[in-house]
């Protein structure tokens, strides 16, 4: 009988055993995805041990997943997928350091993103992005993802200009929501009408009305990807380099 039920004891833990290992290799091989939306990556930040195979697979338009050369780790390729309007397109990490990347289609209206390999580190993190905005390196190895327009921005969490706290699509409305719903909706209208004004004016004194990268943005604010500050600050920097290059 002891002997017995000694054989049944040894068949639990061997099954328990096998069952753990099964889980570690599917969790292994799972391969982290960075969606392609319309003109944002989700997430934006992303964290990955050495040797991580990440798929960026179009959800929405034509987009590219395109790594800065100056802003990968020493030894690293800049990866580049290409504009691709559907599918996916997968790269293997192997280098520990920080890797920032872009759209090539739409870099101009901020599309960018970042990935942590093993630990920050490497050119990406002696600069902020040349466009747009990224979580810092220290909350992507924290969260372990970023997801765009969520709470990434939280406590100092994104740098460069624009994303504090204002940050809006489908998922997170930043300050626009919190504000008090009696008397707020009203007023965040009339906010939001004066600061749009405010930029098409200043934008159409310095560029032409029918510049792609400003229509774009205008579009990425009317779709609620971006709050009005920082549309006014995107279109002040494109018509300030409207400015330089006709100078």
């Amino acid at each position: 009988m002891n002997h017995t039920r000694r054989r049944f004891l040894q068949s639990l833990g061997a099954a328990a055993i096998a069952g753990s290992g099964v889980a570690g290799t599917a969790s292994a091989q799972a391969t982290p995805v960075v969606a392609m939306e319309n003109n944002y990556f989700d997430p934006i930040g992303l964290f990955v041990e050495p040797g991580t195979t990440v798929r960026f697979e179009i959800a929405a338009g034509a987009h590219s997943a395109t790594a800065y050369p100056d802003r990968v780790p020493a030894g690293a390729d800049a990866f580049d997928s290409g504009v691709l309007s559907s599918g996916s397109y997968d790269v293997a990490f192997e280098r520990p350091g920080t890797y920032d990347y872009y759209c090539i289609p739409h870099e101009s209206v901020g599309m960018v993103g970042r990935i942590v390999v093993g630990r920050p580190g490497g050119p990406a993190e002696d600069s902020p992005v040349p466009d747009g905005d990224v979580p810092e390196s220290e909350t992507i190895v924290e969260r372990g993802a970023v997801a765009y327009g969520g709470d990434g921005d939280a406590g100092g969490g994104m740098m460069g200009r624009g994303m504090g706290g204002g940050m809006m699509n489908g998922r997170g409305m930043g300050w626009f929501g919190r504000l008090p719903f009696v008397g707020g909706a009203l007023g965040a209208l009339g906010l939001g009408a004066g600061a749009l004004y405010w930029a098409l004016r200043r934008g159409d004194a310095g560029g032409s009305r029918t510049d792609p990268a400003v229509a774009a943005l205008r579009e990425r604010y009317a779709r609620g990807e971006i709050d009005e500050a920082e549309f006014a600050d995107r279109l002040e920097r494109l018509r300030s380099r409207g400015e330089n290059a006709n100078e």
